[in-house]
C-alpha cells in the first residue's frame, strides 16, 4: 500500500509545507534510534511528517573523458611552439585512427610562457592540451598507449561517465522515495501515530561520483611489450536525495 502511494506521488515536485504549527506528542518507550526520535520531533508539522530519503544506483560507464596533449621547452618560444605543433599533429592522427569524430575533440588549453623553474638561459614552455570523449571503454588503455607513443607527454585525466544519465537518475529517484516509507513508519510510531498518504515530494538534486584513473607513462612504456596498458573503468555512482511529506494519522 505504501509503495502504491509512492508511485502515485513520483514526479510531483513541490516546495515543502510552509508555515504551520509543530506537532508535539509525549513519546514513550520507542524502538527507533535517538537520532530518528529527535528528527521526528523537529520535522513534524501539524498533521504531516517530513522524511528525507536517499537513493544510490551504480552503473557501468559508457563514455571516457580524456585530457591529453603535448608540452615542450626550448630557449626559443617559436621553437617550443613548433615542437608542440609537430607532435600534436601526430597525436591527432592517432585519435583519427580510433575513429573519434572531430566534435569529440577540442582544445582545453594552449599557450607559451617563460619557464621560471629553469636556471641559466631563459627557457620557454609551450603546451597544447586536448579534451577528448571516447566511447569504446575497453580500449581506453590502448588509445592512451598509442597517443603517448605518438608524442603525447601530458595525460592529465582519465575519467569515466555516462553519455545519458537520465535513466540512472530516475532509478535513484524512485529508490530514494521508496526508502522513506519504513523511516516514516518508524518516526510516526515514535509519536504514537501512523504515516499516511504521500502529500508532497521535493527533489534535492542529483550527485554523480565519476571514477577516474591515473595513467603513468613510465609504467605504460614498460608494459608496451606485454599487451599494453589495461584500465579498469569502475562504476558511476548516481545519488538522489528527496524530502517526502507524509500525512500523519
Amino acid at each position: 500500500m505504501v509503495k502504491k502511494r509512492l508511485y502515485q506521488a513520483l514526479g510531483v515536485t513541490a516546495a515543502l509545507v510552509a508555515g504551520g504549527f509543530l506537532y508535539s506528542a509525549v513519546l514513550g518507550g520507542t524502538s527507533v534510534e535517538e537520532a530518528d526520535f529527535a528528527e521526528a520531533q523537529s520535522t513534524m508539522q501539524e498533521g504531516t511528517l517530513v522524511v528525507k530519503g536517499t537513493g544510490n544506483v551504480s552503473v557501468e560507464p559508457d563514455l571516457a573523458q580524456l585530457r591529453l596533449g603535448v608540452e615542450a621547452t626550448d630557449t626559443s618560444a617559436d621553437a617550443a611552439q613548433n615542437q608542440v605543433s609537430e607532435r600534436m599533429n601526430a597525436v591527432r592522427e592517432q585519435l583519427s585512427a580510433y575513429d573519434i569524430p572531430d566534435e569529440n575533440i577540442e582544445t582545453a588549453s594552449f599557450g607559451v610562457h617563460t619557464d621560471h623553474s629553469q636556471e641559466g638561459e631563459e627557457q620557454f614552455r609551450a603546451r597544447h592540451i586536448l579534451s577528448v570523449e571516447y566511447s569504446d571503454i575497453e580500449n581506453v588503455g590502448e588509445l592512451l598507449d598509442d597517443v603517448a607513443a605518438a608524442g603525447a607527454n601530458q595525460i592529465q585525466q582519465t575519467r569515466f561517465t555516462l553519455e545519458d544519465e537520465s535513466e540512472a537518475e530516475q532509478q535513484a529517484l524512485q529508490q530514494a522515495i521508496e526508502n522513506t516509507a519504513a523511516k516514516a513508519e518508524a518516526m510516526a510510531e515514535s509519536a504514537g501515530k501512523s504515516s499516511g498518504d504521500v502529500l508532497q515530494i521535493a527533489e534535492s538534486g542529483t550527485q554523480m561520483d565519476l571514477p577516474s584513473r591515473e595513467y603513468a607513462q613510465e609504467e605504460a612504456a614498460d608494459s608496451a611489450g606485454n599487451g599494453g596498458t589495461s584500465i579498469e573503468a569502475g562504476q558511476v555512482e548516481v545519488i538522489q536525495e528527496v524530502d517526502v511529506v507524509y500525512q500523519l494519522n
